[in-house]
């Protein structure tokens, strides 16, 4: 592996990168010294993924400059980033599910090869052993990717950056889906990183995280610089005042009331199971219910979410909906009888990154914009009239909801995911881990979109990673366990410390 210089500094100077209709970066002006971790931080649509497109060589600023120790550099494409010693582990993972383990760490980093050319396959996975031990990663090498879960391919994805022995290594949300354990392990690998010299950007939308493990913070908000200095010279009000631009933000929530004994019950889950993932799992779900899904990484929660979606087929069990015993082979089963699902994976599963945002928000329900009934030919007017008012009720930021999703925020790219299903007519809405990657403000509208689904007499199941989400959203959650359903607690007695404790007791 090639050993790079070590960066003094490293600086973007009056950056601007316009879109149509959207200007991404305005003068932007952000310095990353060698040796320091550097907190990114930003609303969606702030401008932090442009200016990290930048530095990887994806994109080319309209102007502005890029200084590495004091010199004028020109990232001409991914290799090029690549070839300087910058390293990259993007929100969206980006690999490849029908490689190994092994050769997803060593993509495009180069894999040790015979004169002849061909792969020393046995090097190669003890070269990424090593690697995913400095994780602490038990994930096998030579392991099909395809075969793992969110938060190991995203270990996976980290794990490249390290192999990288990269001089400047940037991560975006890296600690999405991740164990508390993984987390405090990877701060302490990116801190012996920094100490070797390696400048580090963060990003991340939990504050918490960036007052534990950044030196310094920069803040970016609608496409500026509009902050930078030392982490320990600010407190998390001044942070969320710069992110947001406003002096207060909600960061806890009312209390939802239990549903009234009486409330119809829109969705019975019998003894649903499948081996090795999901002990039979009971439960069920009334009408005005924001029902949390609490438990750990690998707890069988998304599993369960997609058995009860119909992606995946179950062993046993059967699901009412309604009171009526429903037969669900797949998604458009699902469907049909009234539950959507939007998935944690939204790259891969919620969205067609390619179809412009009118595209993604009407497929579920094509029929509902034909020109005429028997005609399988779609009103282009009626489907963008409909887009435009969820993109006004979700506030999306997108100039033009022709343009494709792909050049959307992460954050503005989950909305588009739930806008598809809002005016679906279902009765039952399935959120797993809906505000991954969204911003403070984000966030609220989300909690706020669910809670109106539940008012209008909806049934939403709420899965979520952060214990503090379901607190304040949930009249009720139930808690999983190594694939089992294990307990379940109501109102008041919903608290972080009641769910840590039901998810970490034996």
């Amino acid at each position: 592996m090639t050993e790079f210089a070590r960066i003094e500094s490293l600086e973007v100077r009056g950056l601007v990168k316009r879109y149509p209709g959207v200007v991404a970066l305005d003068d932007v002006a952000v310095a990353f010294p060698g040796g320091s971790i550097l907190g990114l931080l930003g609303k969606n649509g702030a401008g932090k993924s442009t200016l990290i497109k930048i530095l990887a060589g994806v994109i080319q600023p309209d102007a502005g400059e890029i200084l590495v120790n004091g010199e004028h550099t020109v990232i001409h494409s991914p290799h090029a980033a690549t070839a300087m010693g910058f390293a990259f582990v993007h929100q969206e993972i980006a690999d490849v599910l029908n490689l190994s383990v092994a050769e997803n760490i060593g993509l495009g980093l180069g894999y040790p090869t015979y004169p002849l050319g061909f792969v020393k396959r046995r090097e190669m996975r003890r070269w990424a052993h090593e690697v995913l031990d400095r994780l602490e990663a038990d994930i096998d090498p030579a392991a099909p990717l395809a075969s793992l879960s969110i938060a190991q391919r995203r270990l996976v994805m980290i794990a490249r950056g390290l192999a990288a022995d990269a001089r400047l290594l940037v991560l975006d949300e890296p600690t999405a889906s991740l164990t508390e354990a993984e987390i405090v392990h990877l701060h302490q690998v990116l801190r012996r990183l920094r100490d070797d010299g390696v400048a580090i950007a963060y990003v991340s939308h939990r504050l918490d995280e960036i007052f534990q493990i950044t030196d310094r913070v920069t803040v970016m908000r609608d496409g500026h610089t509009v902050f930078s200095g030392e982490t320990a010279a600010v407190d998390r009000a001044q942070l969320i005042r710069e992110i947001t631009g406003s002096a207060t933000a909600v960061e806890t929530r009312p209390r939802r009331a239990p549903v009234a004994a009486g409330a119809a019950e829109l969705l019975r889950v019998e003894e649903l199971s499948l081996p090795g993932v999901v002990e039979p799992a009971s439960f069920t779900l009334r009408a005005g219910e924001l029902l949390g899904l609490a438990g750990l990484v690998g707890a069988g929660r998304t599993e369960l979410a997609r058995l009860i979606f119909g992606a995946d087929r179950p062993a046993g069990g059967r699901i009412l909906v309604h009171g009526e015993e429903v037969r669900i082979r797949g998604p458009r089963d699902a469907m049909a009888a009234g539950i959507v699902l939007l998935p944690e994976d939204r790259k891969n599963q919620g969205a067609v990154l390619n179809f412009s945002v009118r595209k993604n928000v009407t497929l579920p329900a094509m029929d509902r914009f034909r020109l005429a009934k028997p005609l399988p030919v779609p009103s282009e007017r009626a489907e963008r009239e409909a887009t435009r008012d969820l993109v006004d009720r979700l506030k999306i930021k997108v100039a033009d909801p022709e343009h494709p999703t792909r050049y959307l925020s992460g954050g503005n790219q989950q909305k588009v995911v739930l806008a598809k299903w809002l005016d679906s007519g279902a009765d039952v809405f399935i959120f797993d881990e809906p505000t991954h990657g969204i911003d403070v403000d984000g966030k609220e509208e989300i909690y706020d979109l669910m809670g109106e689904l539940a008012d209008q007499g909806k049934g939403v199941i709420f899965i979520s990673s952060e214990f503090t989400e379901l607190v304040g959203s949930c009249n009720r959650v139930i808690v999983m366990r190594e694939g089992r359903l294990v307990d379940e607690i109501e109102g008041a007695a919903i608290s972080d410390g009641a769910l840590v404790e039901l998810c970490y007791s034996d």
